[in-house]
């Protein structure tokens, strides 16, 4: 489930490779056929304002409007940004089959992404104000925390990793698997660029060297 949740987090697509196939409809909604017409795909907002993806290879995603607006404010449907979204699905999921997973809010204000293969993931505050987030895959708990000294930790059964930040102001990554990254504050600042977060530059870390 790790992938997934950094599609809508990340604009890492190249753009032109797909856009070129997208069209929209006299409802607005946007699709995408492939070159060899083997893959098709479409993007509806419904009468209660949630975006759905989905393709004909059964692949379902659902942006719930509260979600919508705690992480884009608004996706108009003629914006270059619900484009981006689109192209990064088409992306994610047409080599997938049979996916459901849906992006919704909680009474907690709390980010809740559910599936349909016993996937759960929630991101929210802790008292401080630091992002958490916790996931849970068929009973396996994963999460990733600040600790009081600022470093962001991750945890799960059979492995961890930390982020954190010496002295000089240097970014160091370690995990289990025995990596340790030393990061240039010229590579970090492109880092910070590209991913916009120490949280996300902490998830594409994790599962570019400890999910391999």
């Amino acid at each position: 489930m790790k992938r997934h949740l950094l599609i809508l987090v990340l604009i890492t697509v190249s753009i032109q490779s797909f856009s070129q196939n997208i069209d929209t409809d006299i409802f607005n909604n946007l699709t995408y056929e492939s070159q060899d017409r083997l893959y098709k795909s479409y993007f509806k907002r419904n009468i209660f304002g949630d975006l759905i993806f989905s393709d004909n290879r059964s692949n379902e995603v659902t942006l719930k409007k509260e979600y919508i607006e705690l992480k884009y404010g608004h996706l108009s449907d003629n914006s270059q940004e619900k484009n981006d979204v689109f192209i990064n699905m088409i992306y994610q999921y047409r080599k997938d089959k049979n996916y459901k997973v849906t992006y919704s809010i909680d009474i907690f204000n709390k980010i809740v992404i559910e599936d349909n293969r016993n996937g759960k993931i929630e991101i929210g505050k802790d008292f401080f104000g630091n992002e958490t987030y916790n996931e849970n895959v068929d009973g396996e708990s994963k999460s990733i925390e600040r600790n009081f000294n600022g470093a962001l930790e991750y945890k799960a059964n059979n492995e961890n990793a930390i982020l954190e930040k010496d002295s000089f102001n240097k970014w160091t990554y370690k995990d289990s698997f025995g990596n340790e990254l030393k990061f240039s504050s010229k590579t970090w600042n492109r880092f910070i660029n590209n991913f916009g977060t120490e949280e996300n530059i902490f998830h594409y870390l994790i599962n570019e060297f400890l999910h391999l």
